[in-house]
């Protein structure tokens, strides 16, 4: 019905079940859902039956132990291979049976006094039809999995999941961010120390490629508040001494400037003690010192106005801009001399800066700690290659990316908002961290535990094995070489965000560098995709981005009309779509439908193409 929301059976059940870790069944009709439960167990299905399972469910079963029970005919195994294919990104674990032999469903099965202990594992094959042969790829998997929201804790991982369902946008973006607000609040107050002479500071650089339309800036209003609040608490804290300060000032300055009005006008005898007066006047005013307001966040800021505000601020600062601005800043748009990477480079890393300006004091950060975090569109990810030393400098090796599918032309309408509870959660607890922390001058030293160094080492050993040659980060090795120390860092903020007042009393545990661990298995997959993306050719981005749309508009057929408008604002004429579609036919995702001319008048009907079925289940 229209204007209504379509969920799982059984919603509330299951997610009681998976929020104290029950086994879910995911069966293909009511019937086997209600013959699951009077066996004691917890079972779901989508609405409309086989193959309509949507990606918008994925968000009830994040972190679940799940076991797809499919109908033992062709339609049941294919959409048994469709629900795991999608769920294995989110979920803890998921699992594919088919009902003991001669059932035709669970219900029957169930029906026999089978048990669940005598179901059937079952591995899906899904082919195309044999008149299909697979597509010829372009480039690499251009789907990378989904963000494991369920490995942050639990407050941000709800709160993150609320607001990707209510504005209907990639639960990737709220995640990135939310890595992002911990890096502000623990960056430059804590470290992570893995073993002696390796420490790691806790800031980070995420960036988030996504299309216009996708709501980002709703999401960053909401994901970036904590920061907000606590910075006008800060503002509001110091008010009265800046004003008190500023009238001190203000008028040792009027003071100091009739002291030297009255020694040029002083006699040739008086002139020595009136000069020597002057000047003890101007020191006077000199050494009254205004505070500045505090700030944790900028936006925008040039390279060179960076550095002065880390400076003001000592050294913690955090940028976040749902436009990517930052880049055409990174990469001297508005600057006569280039590209001015340096102050990026050291503060990602705790590097002291100096920066000497003609007729000014020398500004020097001891520790900086800046903090990103970004969203661009995918089609600027070939710009910021294009900067000058970017990538030869380490800039682009610093970056934590994701790529995530877009949402839109399937989004739901009417999403209820995100929960009261939730947000007041989220907004507390971040509290909590940052005032326990705000007051550290010297950075706390988190430490792991014997487990979790044990966990760490296994890593450095499997990443080292992927990085050489042949290996899938061998081509990224710039960003892989980082991905360990990435992931420390990433264990540290979760640590933090899991204790709170506490973190810094407790190590690292190992069950923390295992969701570290899994959160960069994720940004690595989405790192080869954006580096991927920067090496191709616009026509390849553009096919790309067709392709997508195809696998989720699941359809057998399409046309050109149909591309075009909803992609105009990547193609401008049907023209400029032509040699996509020419790519698409190359490759094996499309092919051009039979058309019969048209009797009589009126213009004949737009070219319509067949898309491979391997496009809409891979």
């Amino acid at each position: 019905m229209e204007g209504v929301r379509r969920v799982p059976y059984r919603l509330p059940r299951v997610l009681d079940a998976v929020a104290t870790g029950e086994t879910v069944l995911i069966v293909e009709g009511e019937k086997d859902v209600e013959a699951v439960e009077r066996a004691g167990e917890v079972a779901t299905c989508n609405p409309g039956g086989a193959g309509k399972w949507r990606d918008e469910y994925n968000a009830f079963l994040h972190g679940a132990r799940v076991m797809v029970v499919a109908d033992d005919d062709e339609p049941g195994h294919r959409h048994a291979a469709d629900v795991a294919r999608r769920l294995e990104p989110v979920a803890a674990s998921v699992t594919v049976w088919l009902p003991a032999t001669g059932a035709k469903d669970l219900a029957q099965h169930l029906g026999m006094g089978k048990g669940l202990d005598h179901l059937r594992p079952f591995t899906p094959e899904v082919k195309a039809p044999s008149d299909w042969d697979p597509p010829t790829p372009l480039g690499r998997e251009t789907r990378p999995p989904v963000f494991p929201a369920h490995r942050l804790p639990p407050y941000i991982n709800d709160y993150c999941v609320g607001v990707a369902d209510m504005l209907q946008t990639p639960v990737d973006l709220p995640c990135m961010l939310a890595l992002s607000v911990l890096g502000a609040i623990a960056g430059g107050r804590c470290v992570v120390e893995v073993r002696p002479e390796w420490r790691e500071p806790l800031n980070l650089y995420t960036t988030t490629a996504m299309d216009p339309g996708e709501r980002k800036t709703p999401v960053f209003m909401r994901m970036v508040r904590p920061l907000e609040e606590a910075e006008a608490g800060e503002v509001a804290a110091i008010r009265a001494d800046v004003a008190d300060a500023r009238a001190r000032k203000s008028r040792a300055q009027a003071q100091a400037d009739k002291a030297d009005q009255d020694a040029a006008r002083a006699s040739e005898e008086a002139a020595t003690e009136a000069v020597h007066f002057a000047a003890q006047m101007r020191l006077m005013a000199d050494e009254i010192v205004v505070p500045p307001f505090p700030r944790l966040l900028a936006e925008d800021a040039t390279p060179e106005s960076l550095a002065s505000l880390l400076h003001e601020q000592g050294g913690r600062l955090a940028m976040f801009s749902d436009e990517g601005e930052v880049f055409n800043m990174m990469a001297g748009r508005y600057s006569s001399a280039g590209p001015n990477l340096g102050v990026y480079l050291k503060a990602h890393v705790g590097s002291p800066i100096r920066v000497d300006r003609k007729g000014r004091d020398p500004e020097i950060i001891e520790r900086p700690a800046l903090t990103l975090g970004l969203t661009i569109q995918p089609a600027m990810l070939a710009a910021i290659s294009g900067i000058h030393g970017a990538r030869g400098r380490g800039l682009l090796g610093r970056i934590l990316w994701s790529v995530p599918r877009s949402r839109v032309g399937t989004r739901q309408v009417e999403t209820p908002p995100v929960p009261e509870p939730l947000t007041e959660r989220y907004l507390r607890e971040m509290r909590v961290l940052y005032d326990s922390l705000k007051d550290w001058t010297d950075p706390v030293v988190l430490v792991f535990s014997p487990d979790a160094n044990r966990a760490v080492l296994a890593y450095e050993r499997a990443v080292e094995m992927r990085l050489a040659p042949g290996g899938d980060l061998s081509a990224i090795s710039d960003w892989g070489a980082k991905l360990v120390g990435h992931v420390v860092r990433i264990a540290g903020l979760l640590h933090l965000a899991t204790h709170g007042r506490d973190g810094f009393a407790n190590p690292v545990s190992a069950d923390i560098m295992g969701d570290a661990i899994a959160i960069g298995d994720y940004l690595a997959a989405h790192a080869l995709v954006a580096f991927d993306v920067m090496s191709m050719e616009p026509v390849l981005v553009d096919a790309r981005a067709v392709i997508d749309w195809l696998a989720g508009r699941d359809a057998p057929e399409v046309s050109r009309r149909d591309i075009f408008c909803q992609f105009q604002s990547r193609f401008r004429t049907v023209a400029a779509l032509e040699p996509v579609i020419d790519l698409l036919i190359e490759h094996g995702y499309l092919q051009k439908c039979r058309q019969e001319r048209p009797r009589g008048p009126g213009r004949p009907q737009g070219p319509r193409y067949m898309v491979n079925p391997s496009t809409r289940i891979s």
